[in-house]
């Protein structure tokens, strides 16, 4: 443990830098060698027209398109591992620091100031391509969600944690509907009903960021504390909740009108629990059989995807959404340490994070435009309003519940900073109901940087309340919840 320890600290910092860096020059050689041989070149198509034969422009333009999206996804790549790493320096979780780096590339810095950049980042020719891999990211993303929930938390959880996870996504969802009558002008997609949009909104408010509150709780060294442990075990109530809201407001506004969305919601339930009633026993006995008969690890991989990959099909056949699916494929993933199917799903998961879930980010970045709010007073004001609503339901609804259970005031109060961080989990929903036309984009421009804002928060602010705790130089047990050791071991490698 000692001799790891100085290894790590032994690395020089310089060594983090010169691999996005290579890569960001290898992707703008790769870049600038396209085009600069496409400029002057023999147009192919019209020396074989000269020639009376069939021009081949569909295979020069598959070729072209193919190295356009390696390229891209090289560079997004480099500028993700970039922001997250400088995120890491400045005390944030590595994830905001993508998300951040999806948004400066997008028209609110890079490409409003250098629109050729844009070719390099997400070419246009290769746009469809890019955004089938960035969805591809996402459900990956909410199947690796799913495959780290662990439900028996929620059932050993005391009443205490029962009573706080109830109080965090109460009242900040009732604020959000109430606070839905101000917004509705500005944040409101045209032909939406207020209805499914103040329940959209609610749920937006009422979102804690499962996965990146447990690199919080892990690198603020709250992982053995009670505080931490509580706070996930709430968070994972929480996600629970905000998954049947957000379902229930898309299934809403597809029917339009909370009768006629009763069906959908009622199919949803139903096919939820026949699913993990059925799938959990068909796959722990399959994950058994594998391993018995020595399966290799690639028709792993393809289970898993097939899994994610269907189900989230059937999820959005049915009027909800694909990351429902995905989220339900995960949880019937058996998870057991030192086995080779979770091994597997590990390395999914982490290439999955490296490459594909970063392109989801700057798809993002390019529609969000934060000069078109910025030079709006009324989204301005609208803004604000999110932002109170937000923070205020979260630490109020947290803090009196926690307190009025036993706990001390600095305690309750670093609970609710801790479910107050969102993060991507945010970011996926608001992608949502963009997709659906609950909101328009301006709305999920502001609602993109109040995810930020109060993720990017939460460490700081538990700091002022000395809640922060310097980690343990002792070996930890894993958190269920948070970064198993299998996981931890992977993304060293792979950095």
């Amino acid at each position: 443990m000692n001799d790891d320890r100085t290894r790590r600290a032994g690395t020089p910092a310089w060594r983090g830098i010169v691999y996005p860096l290579l890569l960001s020059a290898v992707a703008l050689g790769v870049l600038l060698a396209v085009l600069g041989l496409g400029i002057g070149a023999p147009d192919p198509v019209a020396a074989e027209t000269a020639r009376g034969g069939a021009p081949p422009a569909a295979a020069a333009h598959a070729g072209e398109t193919v190295l356009r999206v390696v390229a891209a996804i090289a560079a997004v790549a480099a500028a993700a591992f970039g922001g997250g790493l400088l995120a890491r320096r400045l005390g944030q979780p590595p994830v905001i620091g993508e998300i951040a780096t999806g948004l400066l590339l997008g028209p609110s810095f890079l490409a409003g100031l250098w629109p050729a950049a844009t070719e390099l980042f997400y070419p246009e020719s290769a746009e469809p391509v890019l955004g089938l891999l960035a969805q591809a990211g996402l459900i990956l993303f909410m199947f690796a969600v799913g495959s780290e929930f662990d439900a028996s938390q929620l059932r050993r959880s005391g009443r205490v944690v029962g009573a706080v996870s109830q109080g965090s996504m109460i009242v900040p969802f009732a604020l959000g509907v109430v606070s839905a009558g101000l917004v509705y002008r500005e944040f409101a997609a045209d032909g939406i009903g207020f209805v499914p949009f103040a329940i959209f909104l609610g749920t937006a408010m009422s979102i804690t960021a499962f996965p990146v509150l447990a690199r919080i709780v892990q690198e603020s060294g709250l992982a053995r504390h009670p505080l931490g442990t509580m706070a996930m075990t709430c968070a994972a109530a929480c996600d629970v909740i905000a998954w049947c809201a957000l379902a229930t407001a898309l299934a809403v506004a597809g029917a339009g009108s909370v009768w006629g969305a009763g069906g959908t919601v009622l199919l949803a339930a139903a096919f939820a629990v026949a699913v993990l009633a059925l799938g959990r026993p068909l796959a722990r006995a399959a994950d058994r059989w594998a391993d018995r008969v020595g399966v290799p690890s690639t028709a792993r991989l393809l289970a898993l995807l097939l899994l994610a990959f269907s189900l989230a099909r059937v999820t959005d056949l049915m009027g909800v959404h694909s990351i429902f699916g995905a989220f339900l494929a995960g949880l019937l993933v058996p998870h057991r340490s030192g086995s080779e199917l979770t091994a597997v799903q590990l390395r999914l998961d982490t290439l999955n994070r490296r490459l594909l879930l970063p392109l989801f980010f700057v798809s993002v970045g390019m529609t969000v435009d934060l000069t078109r709010v910025t030079a709006n007073g009324a989204l301005l004001v609208a803004g604000a309003v999110a932002v109170v609503t937000a923070v205020a339901g979260k630490l109020v609804g947290t803090g009196l519940t926690a307190r009025s259970c036993g706990l001390s005031w600095r305690m309750s109060l670093g609970l609710g900073v801790l479910l107050n961080a969102r993060g991507v989990t945010e970011v996926v929903v608001l992608r949502a109901g963009l997709d659906a036309g609950l909101i328009n984009q301006n709305a999920f421009t502001v609602l993109v940087v109040m995810a930020l804002l109060t993720t990017v928060m939460t460490g700081p602010a538990l700091h002022l309340l000395k809640l922060s705790r310097r980690p343990s130089a002792a070996p930890v047990a894993p958190l269920r919840f948070a970064a198993s050791p299998q996981r931890e071991q992977l993304e060293r490698n792979s950095a």
